[in-house]
C-alpha cells in the first residue's frame, strides 16, 4: 500500500509535468508559425512593392508589425539578393546608393553566386552590422537557403552565430529562409533561379525565453538541442534550475523546426507543483517496516531457541560418539600396551646374560613406559611441546635403547587438545613403525622433523632404511582411522601418507592459533 501510493503520487507527478513540457512545446511551436507568418506576409509586400524600395519605406512597414511589442524573440525581417558573384560591384554601388554611405558586401567567396543583405529592419545598431553579409558565403546558411530553393517553403539553419553578435551577451542564432521566384513559373529548385530570400534571424535565447517564460511563467528547465542529444549539438540552456528530484521527472519531446528537428529535454523546476506529499506514504511504509521488525525479531528468538535444542543435541551426540571412540581406544591401547610388552620382553630376553639382568632390563622399561603414560594424561589437561610429546612416545614404544632415531625442530608448546591428539598419533606411527614398518629390522632409522610457518605447525615422519609398509593396509587399520579422527577432526588438519625412495613418510599439518615460539633447539639424536 505504501509502495503503491508512493507509485501514484510520482505516476501523477510525472503525468502532469508531461503536459506541461507539452504546453511548452506548444508554445515554441505557436511563436515559430507566428514568426513564419511573418515571412510570408513580407514575401507578399515585395511582390506588390517590389524589392527595389527604399530603407525608409522597408522599415516602415516592419515597424507596422510591432515586432518588439508583438512578436518577441525575433531579431528582425530581411531581405537578401541573390546575384551572380561576378556581378558584386554593381550590386555594391545599389547598396550605397540605397543607404547613402559607403558599404561593403563581405565576406569574399568562391560561391558562383552571392546573397548579401540588402535590407534589414528595424534598423538598430545590432541589424547594422550585418547589411551587405553574404549569407551565401557561410556552409550552414548555403544549406539552408539551397533547401529553401528546392522546397518554396520555409526552412531553418542550423544553429550559427549571428553577424548581429556584436555584444558581451553572445548566443547562437537561426536563421529561417523563404525564397522569391525570379520567375513564378521556374521551378528547378536552384537558388540561382530565386531573385533573393526574405529571412528572419533569432537569437535561439531571446526565442526559447520569449516562448516559455512570458506569462503564464512554465516552471521548467530545458536543454536544447540542434540535432542528436549529444555535447556537440546543445546549442541552448534555459537558465531555470531544477528543482529536488528533478531527475525522476525529466522527459523528452522533438519538435520541427522549419525542416529541422530540435530535442528538448525538460526537468521540473523549484516552482513546479506537486500534487501531494511523500510523508503518508512514508508514515505507512514505516508502521509496516516496524512491525516487520518486530515480527522478524519474534522469528529470530524462536530460532534461535532451535538452534540452541539442536545444538544441545549435537554436542550431545558427539559426546556419546567421544566416549565411544575413547573406550575403542582404550581397548586398542591395552592391546597395543600388551603387544608392546611382550615385544619389549622378547627383545630385552635376547640381549640379557642372565635372568637377573633380564629383570633389571625389563623393569627399567616398564618404568619408563608408566613416566611416558603419564606426561601424556597430564598434558590432557596443560601444555606440552611436540619435542617432549615425541621422546616420551618414541621411548615408551622403543625403549631407552632405540636404535636410530632423530628429532629436529623447535620447541613449540600445544594446548591440551593438540597434546591429546599428537600423543595418540605419535604413539600409533611408533607403534606401527615396530610392528610393521623400519624399525621392525635392525637396519632401520626414524628421523621426524616439524617447523612453523604460516600459523600452521608441519611435522614429517620419515622411516627408511628397512620394510615399507604397505599403504593399501595402513589405510584400512583402526589406527589410521584414529590418526584421521585426531588430525582432521579435532586440529581441523591434514594427513598423508606416502612412499618416496624406499622410504615411508607421513606429512601432518594443522593450524595452531596458540604456538608458544622458544629458541629453536638444535637436533638431538636419542
Amino acid at each position: 500500500m505504501a509502495g503503491q501510493l508512493w507509485v501514484s503520487r510520482e505516476d501523477a507527478d510525472k503525468r502532469h509535468f508531461g503536459q506541461l513540457a507539452d504546453d511548452a512545446i506548444a508554445r515554441v511551436e505557436e511563436r515559430l508559425q507566428l514568426h513564419i507568418s511573418l515571412l510570408y506576409s513580407l514575401r507578399a509586400f515585395f511582390e506588390v512593392a517590389g524589392t527595389a524600395i527604399s530603407p525608409q519605406t522597408f522599415a516602415e512597414f516592419v515597424a507596422g508589425l510591432e515586432l518588439a511589442s508583438r512578436y518577441n524573440g525575433i531579431q528582425g525581417l530581411g531581405f537578401a539578393q541573390t546575384i551572380a558573384t561576378t556581378h558584386t560591384d554593381e550590386a555594391q554601388r545599389k547598396l550605397d546608393a540605397r543607404f547613402g554611405r559607403p558599404l561593403t558586401i563581405w565576406p569574399q567567396t568562391r560561391q558562383p553566386i552571392r546573397t548579401p543583405v540588402m535590407l534589414l529592419a528595424p534598423q538598430d545598431e545590432r541589424n547594422r552590422a550585418a547589411l551587405g553579409y553574404d549569407m551565401y558565403s557561410d556552409a550552414s546558411r548555403r544549406e539552408a537557403m539551397q533547401a529553401a530553393a528546392r522546397s518554396g517553403r520555409p526552412v531553418a539553419s542550423a544553429a550559427v552565430r549571428l553577424v548581429q553578435e556584436i555584444d558581451r551577451d553572445v548566443q547562437f542564432g537561426f536563421l529561417v529562409y523563404l525564397p522569391m521566384r525570379a520567375d513564378l513559373s521556374a521551378g528547378t529548385g536552384l537558388v540561382n533561379d530565386t531573385s533573393g530570400f526574405v529571412y528572419a534571424p533569432f537569437r535561439i535565447g531571446d526565442f526559447l525565453n520569449a516562448a516559455l517564460f512570458e506569462k503564464p511563467h512554465l516552471p521548467v528547465h530545458a536543454e536544447v538541442y540542434d540535432g542528436p542529444a549529444d555535447a556537440d549539438h546543445l546549442v541552448y540552456t534555459l537558465s531555470q534550475a531544477g528543482g529536488p528530484d528533478s531527475d525522476r521527472l525529466a522527459i523528452w519531446r522533438e519538435i520541427e523546426v522549419a525542416g529541422r528537428t530540435w530535442r528538448f529535454h525538460f526537468v521540473p523546476t523549484q516552482d513546479f507543483q506537486r500534487f501531494g506529499s511523500n510523508y503518508p506514504a512514508a508514515l505507512l511504509a514505516t508502521f509496516v517496516l516496524i512491525l516487520a521488525l518486530v515480527l522478524a525479531l519474534l522469528t529470530l528468538v524462536q530460532a534461535r531457541r532451535l538452534e540452541a535444542v539442536a545444538a544441545l543435541n549435537r554436542e550431545s551426540q558427539r559426546n556419546l560418539d567421544q566416549k565411544d571412540l575413547l573406550l575403542r581406544e582404550m581397548n586398542h591401547r591395552i592391546k597395543n600396551s600388551i603387544t608392546r610388552m611382550l615385544s619389549i620382553a622378547r627383545q630385552t630376553a635376547r640381549r640379557s646374560e642372565g635372568l637377573d639382568d633380564f629383570t633389571d632390563r625389563y623393569e627399567a622399561r616398564l618404568h619408563a613406559m608408566s613416566a611416558a603414560q603419564e606426561m601424556l594424561t597430564r598434558s590432557k589437561w596443560g601444555r606440552a611441546e611436540i619435542r617432549a610429546l615425541l621422546e616420551n612416545e618414541l621411548k615408551q614404544v622403543f625403549g631407552e635403547e632405540g636404535t636410530d632415531l632423530r628429532l629436529d625442530g623447535p620447541a613449540v608448546e600445544v594446548d591440551e587438545i593438540g597434546a591429546q591428539s599428537l600423543g595418540l598419533t605419535f604413539h600409533e606411527l611408533a607403534t606401527n613403525a615396530m610392528k610393521y614398518g623400519a624399525l621392525s629390522t635392525p637396519t632401520g632409522s626414524l628421523a621426524v622433523s616439524w617447523r612453523l610457518a604460516d600459523g600452521h605447525v608441519t611435522i614429517e615422519w620419515r622411516e627408511s632404511g628397512g620394510v615399507v609398509p604397505d599403504l593399501s593396509t595402513i589405510r584400512s587399520g583402526f589406527g589410521t582411522k584414529l590418526m584421521d579422527a585426531m588430525i582432521r577432526g579435532e586440529l581441523d588438519g591434514r594427513i598423508e601418507r606416502l612412499v618416496e625412495n624406499d622410504a615411508y613418510v607421513v606429512h601432518i599439518r594443522f593450524p595452531h592459533a596458540n604456538l608458544a615460539k622458544r629458541q629453536v633447539v638444535p637436533g638431538s639424536r636419542l
